[in-house]
């Protein structure tokens, strides 16, 4: 019976007082009510320092003392006046049984938003005496990130014995966090208050956004010229061509050396080659979100969940990416063909924020330098109105295909210009459902 009643009382616990936002495994944010230090202290207090069944008897106490004033018993003070007691050696307890711990954590440094974050702790005891009754707790964690738990138990460790804990985080919002530690508290001898030792172990999470992969990306197969695109991309099976012969240089290849033309003339001549003609994408990331609103708030993070999409499609099929975003800093990305790798990728999208003042100005002349050499431009807007029509032409006046989806949820309402003979080319809108099942654009 007792793991049942065990399981009982856990769960009343976390119905009653383990209330979201306000967990004792989370900073709390200093607005409203808690921009005041003595509402902070009460909070910490309540969640922090008092444990379940210390939370019970606080409640009985306060009991005791409204029964004591409303009476004119003089005996009734007497429940009050114990549980004072009780009370006052609990926290002489508290003080005196304060663990003594080293801790050290190890967790990936990359996840993706929604998946659960699996940490390893160790923590080793360093009080000349015993550990007993302890439980460790995530400390000061951002508001986006879930520890799904009252607590984890800790086995009774003696003096200098060290134990691993396994623990699970759940980020919910992709972003570039810092993780501030971990505690070790206590509730022995009494069980009524947490002794805790709180040890920073900063460490850094990167939370990139969740995506599908695609299946299939429909993009024009054109290969253009690439300006020094040899020397910083990597060869995979390319034919290449024959310019001529020069002196060799220091760093040439031994493989590329004339050998007649070097016996000839005497001096070291090597061939020289040209293999420039690639397919180049450009991802054009729409952040202008007018109002913060939680509907556009949402179609902003599945427009970023796309573009991650398409940047890992295009990387597995050996194109040349360009991702780009203006949001309050200008993100411009090149990838692919050995230059930078998908997980570069993804952290930039990682921190990639919405803006309410408009892009298209900061975003036009960092495509416009390389437009030339850009086979097809992917624009992943938010909304269709004039001035997103206005950029998409200046794309297309580039001379490469330009594709364009609307990440907007029917909710929303319709777009501002119809997405029907307001563009010579498709206009695919995607709403939530079209989001999750696209597999195939």
């Amino acid at each position: 019976m007792a793991a049942p009643l065990q399981n009982v009382s856990n769960t009343l616990n976390r119905k009653l007082f383990d209330i979201p936002r306000l967990s004792p495994a989370h900073d709390i944010a200093r607005q409203g009510p808690f921009k005041l230090a003595a509402v902070r202290w009460a909070w910490q207090y309540w969640f922090r320092a008092l444990a379940p069944s210390g939370r019970y008897f606080f409640l009985a106490t306060i009991l005791f003392f409204f029964y004591g004033g409303l009476t004119l018993e003089p005996q009734s003070f007497v429940p009050f006046a114990y549980a004072l007691v009780i009370w006052t050696i609990a926290e002489i307890a508290r003080f005196l049984e304060r663990p003594k711990v080293e801790i050290r954590a190890h967790h990936p440094d990359r996840i993706a938003a929604g998946e659960r974050l699996n940490v390893e702790v160790e923590v080793r005891n360093l009080k000349s005496s015993a550990l007993a009754g302890g439980q460790l707790m995530a400390h000061r964690l951002p508001d986006a990130i879930d520890f799904n738990t009252l607590g984890i138990p800790i086995p009774s460790l003696d003096s200098g014995e060290a134990t691993a804990v396994h623990l699970e985080l759940s980020p919910r919002r992709r972003g570039a966090y810092e993780l501030h530690g971990f505690r070790v508290e206590t509730a022995f001898p009494f069980g009524l208050l947490f002794s805790a030792s709180a040890r920073e172990v900063r460490s850094k999470l990167l939370v990139y956004p969740k995506f599908y992969p695609l299946e299939r990306l429909e993009l024009p197969q054109s290969r253009r010229y690439q300006p020094g695109g040899v020397a910083f991309v990597s060869a995979r099976g390319e034919s290449v061509e024959y310019v001529g012969n020069r002196d060799y240089r220091e760093g040439d290849a031994v493989r590329d050396i004339d050998w007649r033309a070097t016996a000839r003339l005497s001096r070291p001549i090597v061939r020289e080659f040209r293999e420039e003609y690639f397919l180049r994408a450009a991802v054009v990331l729409d952040t202008h979100v007018p109002l913060p609103q939680p509907e556009a708030c949402a179609d902003f993070e599945r427009a970023v969940s796309l573009c991650a999409a398409c940047g890992d499609y295009m990387n597995r099929a050996d194109y040349l990416v360009d991702i780009l975003a203006a949001g309050p800093n200008l993100y411009h990305l090149l990838a692919g063909r050995g230059l930078a790798s998908l997980d570069q990728m993804l952290d930039i999208l990682a921190r990639v924020d919405s803006t309410e003042q408009s892009p298209w100005d900061t975003l036009a002349p960092a495509i416009e330098a390389n437009l030339e050499q850009i086979t097809s431009v992917i624009c992943l807007f938010l909304d269709w109105d004039e001035s997103r029509r206005t950029f998409a032409t200046l794309l297309q006046s580039g001379g490469g295909a330009v594709k364009i989806f609307v990440l907007r949820d029917k909710s929303n309402g319709p777009t501002t210009l119809p997405t029907e003979g307001t563009w010579p080319g498709e206009i695919v809108v995607l709403g939530e459902e079209e989001w999750r099942n696209a597999r195939q654009l």
